[in-house]
């Protein structure tokens, strides 16, 4: 059945771009090498198979500088010339995802009129070969942290992947993700942390007071698309 595309989301690493309202996904094209010789039949050239190409991947949206994590890292990889993880997630009715590596081969500022808002457009470049997930992976089964205090909501589900842990008056914290058959990795503000187990807690994650932290969770079960689940910690005491 068809879905709309709206939640799908695209990511350069652990982190959402935001303000995206347009995604190009990978196209992929395989070149030909011309085999023809004076004793090809029928008046055909021949050919075989040459080298496969991605192509490349177009985001379009509203220009959000302070987007550091996401809109200014695709900035940044321009400048620096970086090759970065992305991953295109749709929603999840359709349980299907790309997951590439790629280098920025454009990032430009867009609409400066007076009754419009300012745009950003970036185009990568595929390197390698994408990944296409068509099965919804299963996900994570629990997830808890700890803290004196901290109360995580909404109650973990499924289905939700948006969380906040709140009223922590403890100096440090550890998440447990489980997720049978399932490769956890954590990344705190952005920058990856360490792999967990799964029903293992991580290592320590220190708080500080009124300066929120965000975990994301990425779980990747082998041939399935994969779950981001983000939690938001703040130390209130």
């Amino acid at each position: 059945m068809p879905q709309r595309a709206l939640g799908t989301l695209l990511k350069i690493g652990a982190n959402s771009i935001v303000g995206i309202t347009s995604i190009t996904p990978p196209e992929m094209s395989r070149d030909t090498i011309d085999t023809t010789t004076l004793a090809s039949s029928g008046g055909y050239k021949e050919f075989i198979s040459g080298f496969k190409d991605a192509g490349e991947v177009g985001m379009t949206g509203f220009f959000e500088p302070s987007d550091t994590l996401g809109q200014m890292a695709v900035y940044a990889a321009f400048e620096n010339g970086t090759t970065d993880s992305y991953t295109i997630i749709f929603p999840s009715a359709l349980g299907a995802s790309w997951t590439f590596n790629a280098v920025v081969t454009g990032f430009k500022t867009t609409g400066v009129e007076v009754d419009g808002a300012i745009g950003f457009e970036a185009t990568v470049k595929v390197s390698g070969a994408p990944s296409l997930g068509t099965v919804a992976s299963a996900g994570l089964s629990a997830l808890a942290l700890s803290g004196a205090g901290g109360t995580l909501s909404p109650a973990f589900a499924n289905g939700n992947y948006s969380y906040t842990f709140s009223g922590v008056s403890a100096t440090s914290t550890t998440i447990t993700a489980t997720a049978a058959s399932h490769t956890l990795k954590l990344y705190i503000d952005g920058v990856y942390s360490q792999d967990l187990v799964s029903a293992s807690p991580s290592a320590s994650i220190p708080l500080t007071i009124n300066i929120g932290k965000k975990l994301t969770i990425l779980a990747n079960e082998s041939g399935k698309t994969q779950k981001v689940y983000e939690v938001v910690v703040v130390k209130t005491t």
